[in-house]
């Protein structure tokens, strides 16, 4: 009699359980959005390029989804971003309530495995691009290094955010690959601890988006603080005209293939992106409230207002530049790593 409850109870609970996931399932995306608060994940400490445009996303994003769910922009800075996708990846919700903000290097750095790494960048949801900086490396004033061919000559001590950081693991190749004298200076946990070390005189260098600098330290440029020694891009930023592509430091195909393969990430940016497992039709929902932010008046206003430049891309722009970095042969991945010590 007892086998026979508990076989009864067993098969109620287990109704149950599948009404349960059932309901779930049934729950549509409108439901899902409405009264929701959706996080916005800053891989970078608050003030600097990641978070102005984090939370423009954040602050617009909501409107355009089902529902008109709030946002709420949280910062998780560390190892250049490899933290918070490592949490994006592996531990965030993958019901779609968290979204994040990649960083340009992100599929290079599981590539070559920089850093604690644990997650596949062609795993990610990708919504969109915002912004496809043009990395560009500044010099202070005081400092000996003035011009790429400088780059040679003069140790550059330079601002590092950690390991997998782009100022980390590119000035380290270029150390190798084309006989730079970088010195790296690590420890830093953002971009405004950065420009404090470069304007305190800790650091000599420091990789930063244009368009950052253009917006926020308008005066570095006008009253020359800085030297622009170099943009990290084979394709010139016509609001850098003169300015040296750092290509410019490659001498021999090797080396330009080198280039190539660590200055690429500037396709991916600064993009939006859902962790795996998250249901198709929210993915879908995401990625249509993208489309529709960036074409928006409002947004753009405000990105004008905050004198922040958009360069956007589609998620299946982003699909494809993460796919491509996963193209490298072998032999050029340990010829990679044969300059990334």
């Amino acid at each position: 009699m007892k086998r026979s409850h508990m076989r009864a109870a067993a098969i109620a609970g287990s109704i149950l359980t599948i009404a349960m996931c059932s309901g779930v399932q049934a729950q549509s995306v409108d439901d899902f959005f409405r009264g929701r608060s959706i996080s916005v994940i800053i891989p970078n400490a608050p003030g600097g390029s990641f978070d102005l445009y984090g939370r423009l996303v954040a602050r617009h994003i909501g409107r355009f989804l089902p529902g008109s769910p709030g946002t709420v922009p949280q910062n998780m800075p560390g190892a250049g971003g490899m933290v918070s996708a490592n949490w994006l990846y592996e531990i965030a919700p993958k019901d779609g309530s968290t979204v994040g903000i990649s960083v340009p290097n992100i599929a290079l750095a599981h590539v070559l495995q920089v850093g604690p790494i644990r997650y596949d960048a062609r795993k990610f949801n990708w919504i969109g691009r915002i912004v496809s900086p043009t990395a560009t490396l500044f010099t202070w004033h005081t400092a000996t290094t003035k011009t790429i061919a400088d780059l040679r000559s003069s140790e550059t001590l330079i601002a590092s955010t950690g390991p997998a950081s782009q100022a980390n693991i590119t000035s380290q190749m270029m150390n190798g690959v084309a006989g730079a004298k970088f010195k790296i200076i690590a420890g830093y946990k953002g971009t405004s601890d950065a420009i404090i070390a470069l304007e305190q005189g800790e650091v000599q260098a420091a990789i930063f988006p244009w368009t950052f600098v253009k917006g926020s330290r308008p005066d570095w440029v006008r009253d020359k603080k800085v030297n622009i020694v170099a943009q990290y891009t084979r394709r010139p930023n016509a609001d850098l005209p003169g300015v040296p592509s750092i290509f410019d430091l490659a001498q021999t195909d090797e080396q330009r293939q080198i280039f190539s393969m660590f200055f690429g990430p500037d396709e991916i940016g600064q993009s939006l992106m859902y962790p795996p497992g998250v249901d198709d039709a929210r993915v879908k929902a995401m990625r249509a409230a993208f489309a529709a932010m960036i074409a928006d008046k409002e947004f753009n206003a405000d990105a004008q207002k905050m004198k922040l430049d958009l360069s956007t891309a589609t998620w299946q722009d982003l699909q494809a530049s993460v796919e491509e970095a996963y193209k490298a042969t072998p032999s050029q991945i340990e010829t990679a790593k044969k300059y990334y010590k």
